[in-house]
């Protein structure tokens, strides 16, 4: 139904092929399957398993590492790192919808400062955060690898030079978030384990264990997505693709159902710099006029989490 796509080709020469196989994937759903990626399944299996230890740990223990929604630095108000409880959040408020259900998963997030061993994160101080935040770390630098190379792929299919996203994402606040959704249960109101959201991001990688993602097409149908092999990444282009192709290219709606069963995922969103300015390219508003005005990253951003948070924007 979607695409899968080897990212690096036996033949070096096919690599505009990928490229614009990637492209038509983006035109068409947004969404596909990447394969052949180069990281090794233990960077999968390590993160997958250390998450689950820590998911098991007693709720009165996890809330000792609670969700900041700031940086230790408190540089950027936003930047999630810790852990956020059953229900805590509603992926509605992410598209400006209030008075819906909140989710029925279970997060651990981290931020960039991952990447560095002398900042004090939210881990637990004992084997099961130094296993939790080792691996999280691995996984962080694969997905900033993969990421970077289908970033670099989108710029060529677009005619643009190879390090036009790599420029404007070299300081990007990037998240991920290892997620924990529980089986449908009597007691639960819903099986709304995520609700309807868009990604405002420019490329998601996802990968899972199970079944659940579900994306909607364009005649409004909503269409399984099940992957189980956790070392295929399930990605899509968020939102900034969107703007900056004048929705040539589809930011789609997606969601998560509770299954059955427990299912794990686990997300990584690659943003862009603050200071990036998201514009139509030009080669989208020949024949048509721009649908959105050029923003600066940093104003998109703080306006999608004060939706989020329910606070208002200074600016």
């Amino acid at each position: 139904m979607i695409p899968v796509i080897t990212l690096e080709p036996a033949r070096p020469e096919a690599e505009r092929e990928v490229a614009d196989e990637i492209s038509e994937a983006c035109r068409r759903t947004g969404f596909f399957i990447v394969r052949g990626h180069g990281i090794a399944p233990e960077v999968f299996d390590d993160a997958y398993a250390a998450s689950l230890r820590f998911f098991r740990l007693p709720l009165v223990t996890k809330r000792e590492f609670a969700m900041r929604t700031s940086t230790v630095r408190g540089d950027n108000d936003y930047s999630p790192y810790g852990h956020s409880a059953l229900l805590s959040e509603n992926a509605y408020a992410y598209t400006g919808k209030h008075g819906m259900p909140s989710d029925y998963v279970e997060k651990f997030s981290v931020g960039r400062l991952i990447l560095r061993d002398d900042e004090d994160l939210p881990f637990p101080a004992d084997e099961t955060g130094a296993a939790l935040r080792t691996a999280l770390k691995r996984y962080f630098e694969a997905c900033e690898s993969v990421a970077g190379r289908i970033a670099e792929l989108l710029a060529l299919a677009l005619d643009l030079p190879r390090d036009f996203f790599a420029t404007r994402t070299d300081t990007s606040n990037d998240s991920l978030r290892s997620h924990l959704y529980p089986g449908i249960a009597p007691e639960f109101v819903n099986d709304q384990g995520m609700g309807q959201h868009t990604d405002g991001t420019l490329i998601t990688l996802l990968t899972q264990d199970g079944p659940g993602l579900q994306i909607q097409d364009r005649s409004g149908r909503w269409l399984d997505i099940d992957v189980r092999d956790r070392d295929s990444f399930i990605v899509n282009i968020g939102d900034l693709m969107a703007r900056w192709s004048n929705d040539e290219y589809v930011s789609t709606p997606h969601r998560v159902r509770l299954a059955d069963r427990r299912r794990q995922s686990i997300a990584f969103f690659k943003l862009a710099n603050d200071d990036t300015v998201i514009e139509c390219f030009p080669k989208f508003a020949t024949d048509r006029p721009a649908k959105y005005e050029p923003i600066r990253y940093e104003e998109f951003s703080l306006r999608k989490m004060n939706l989020l948070f329910g606070r208002e924007s200074a600016r």
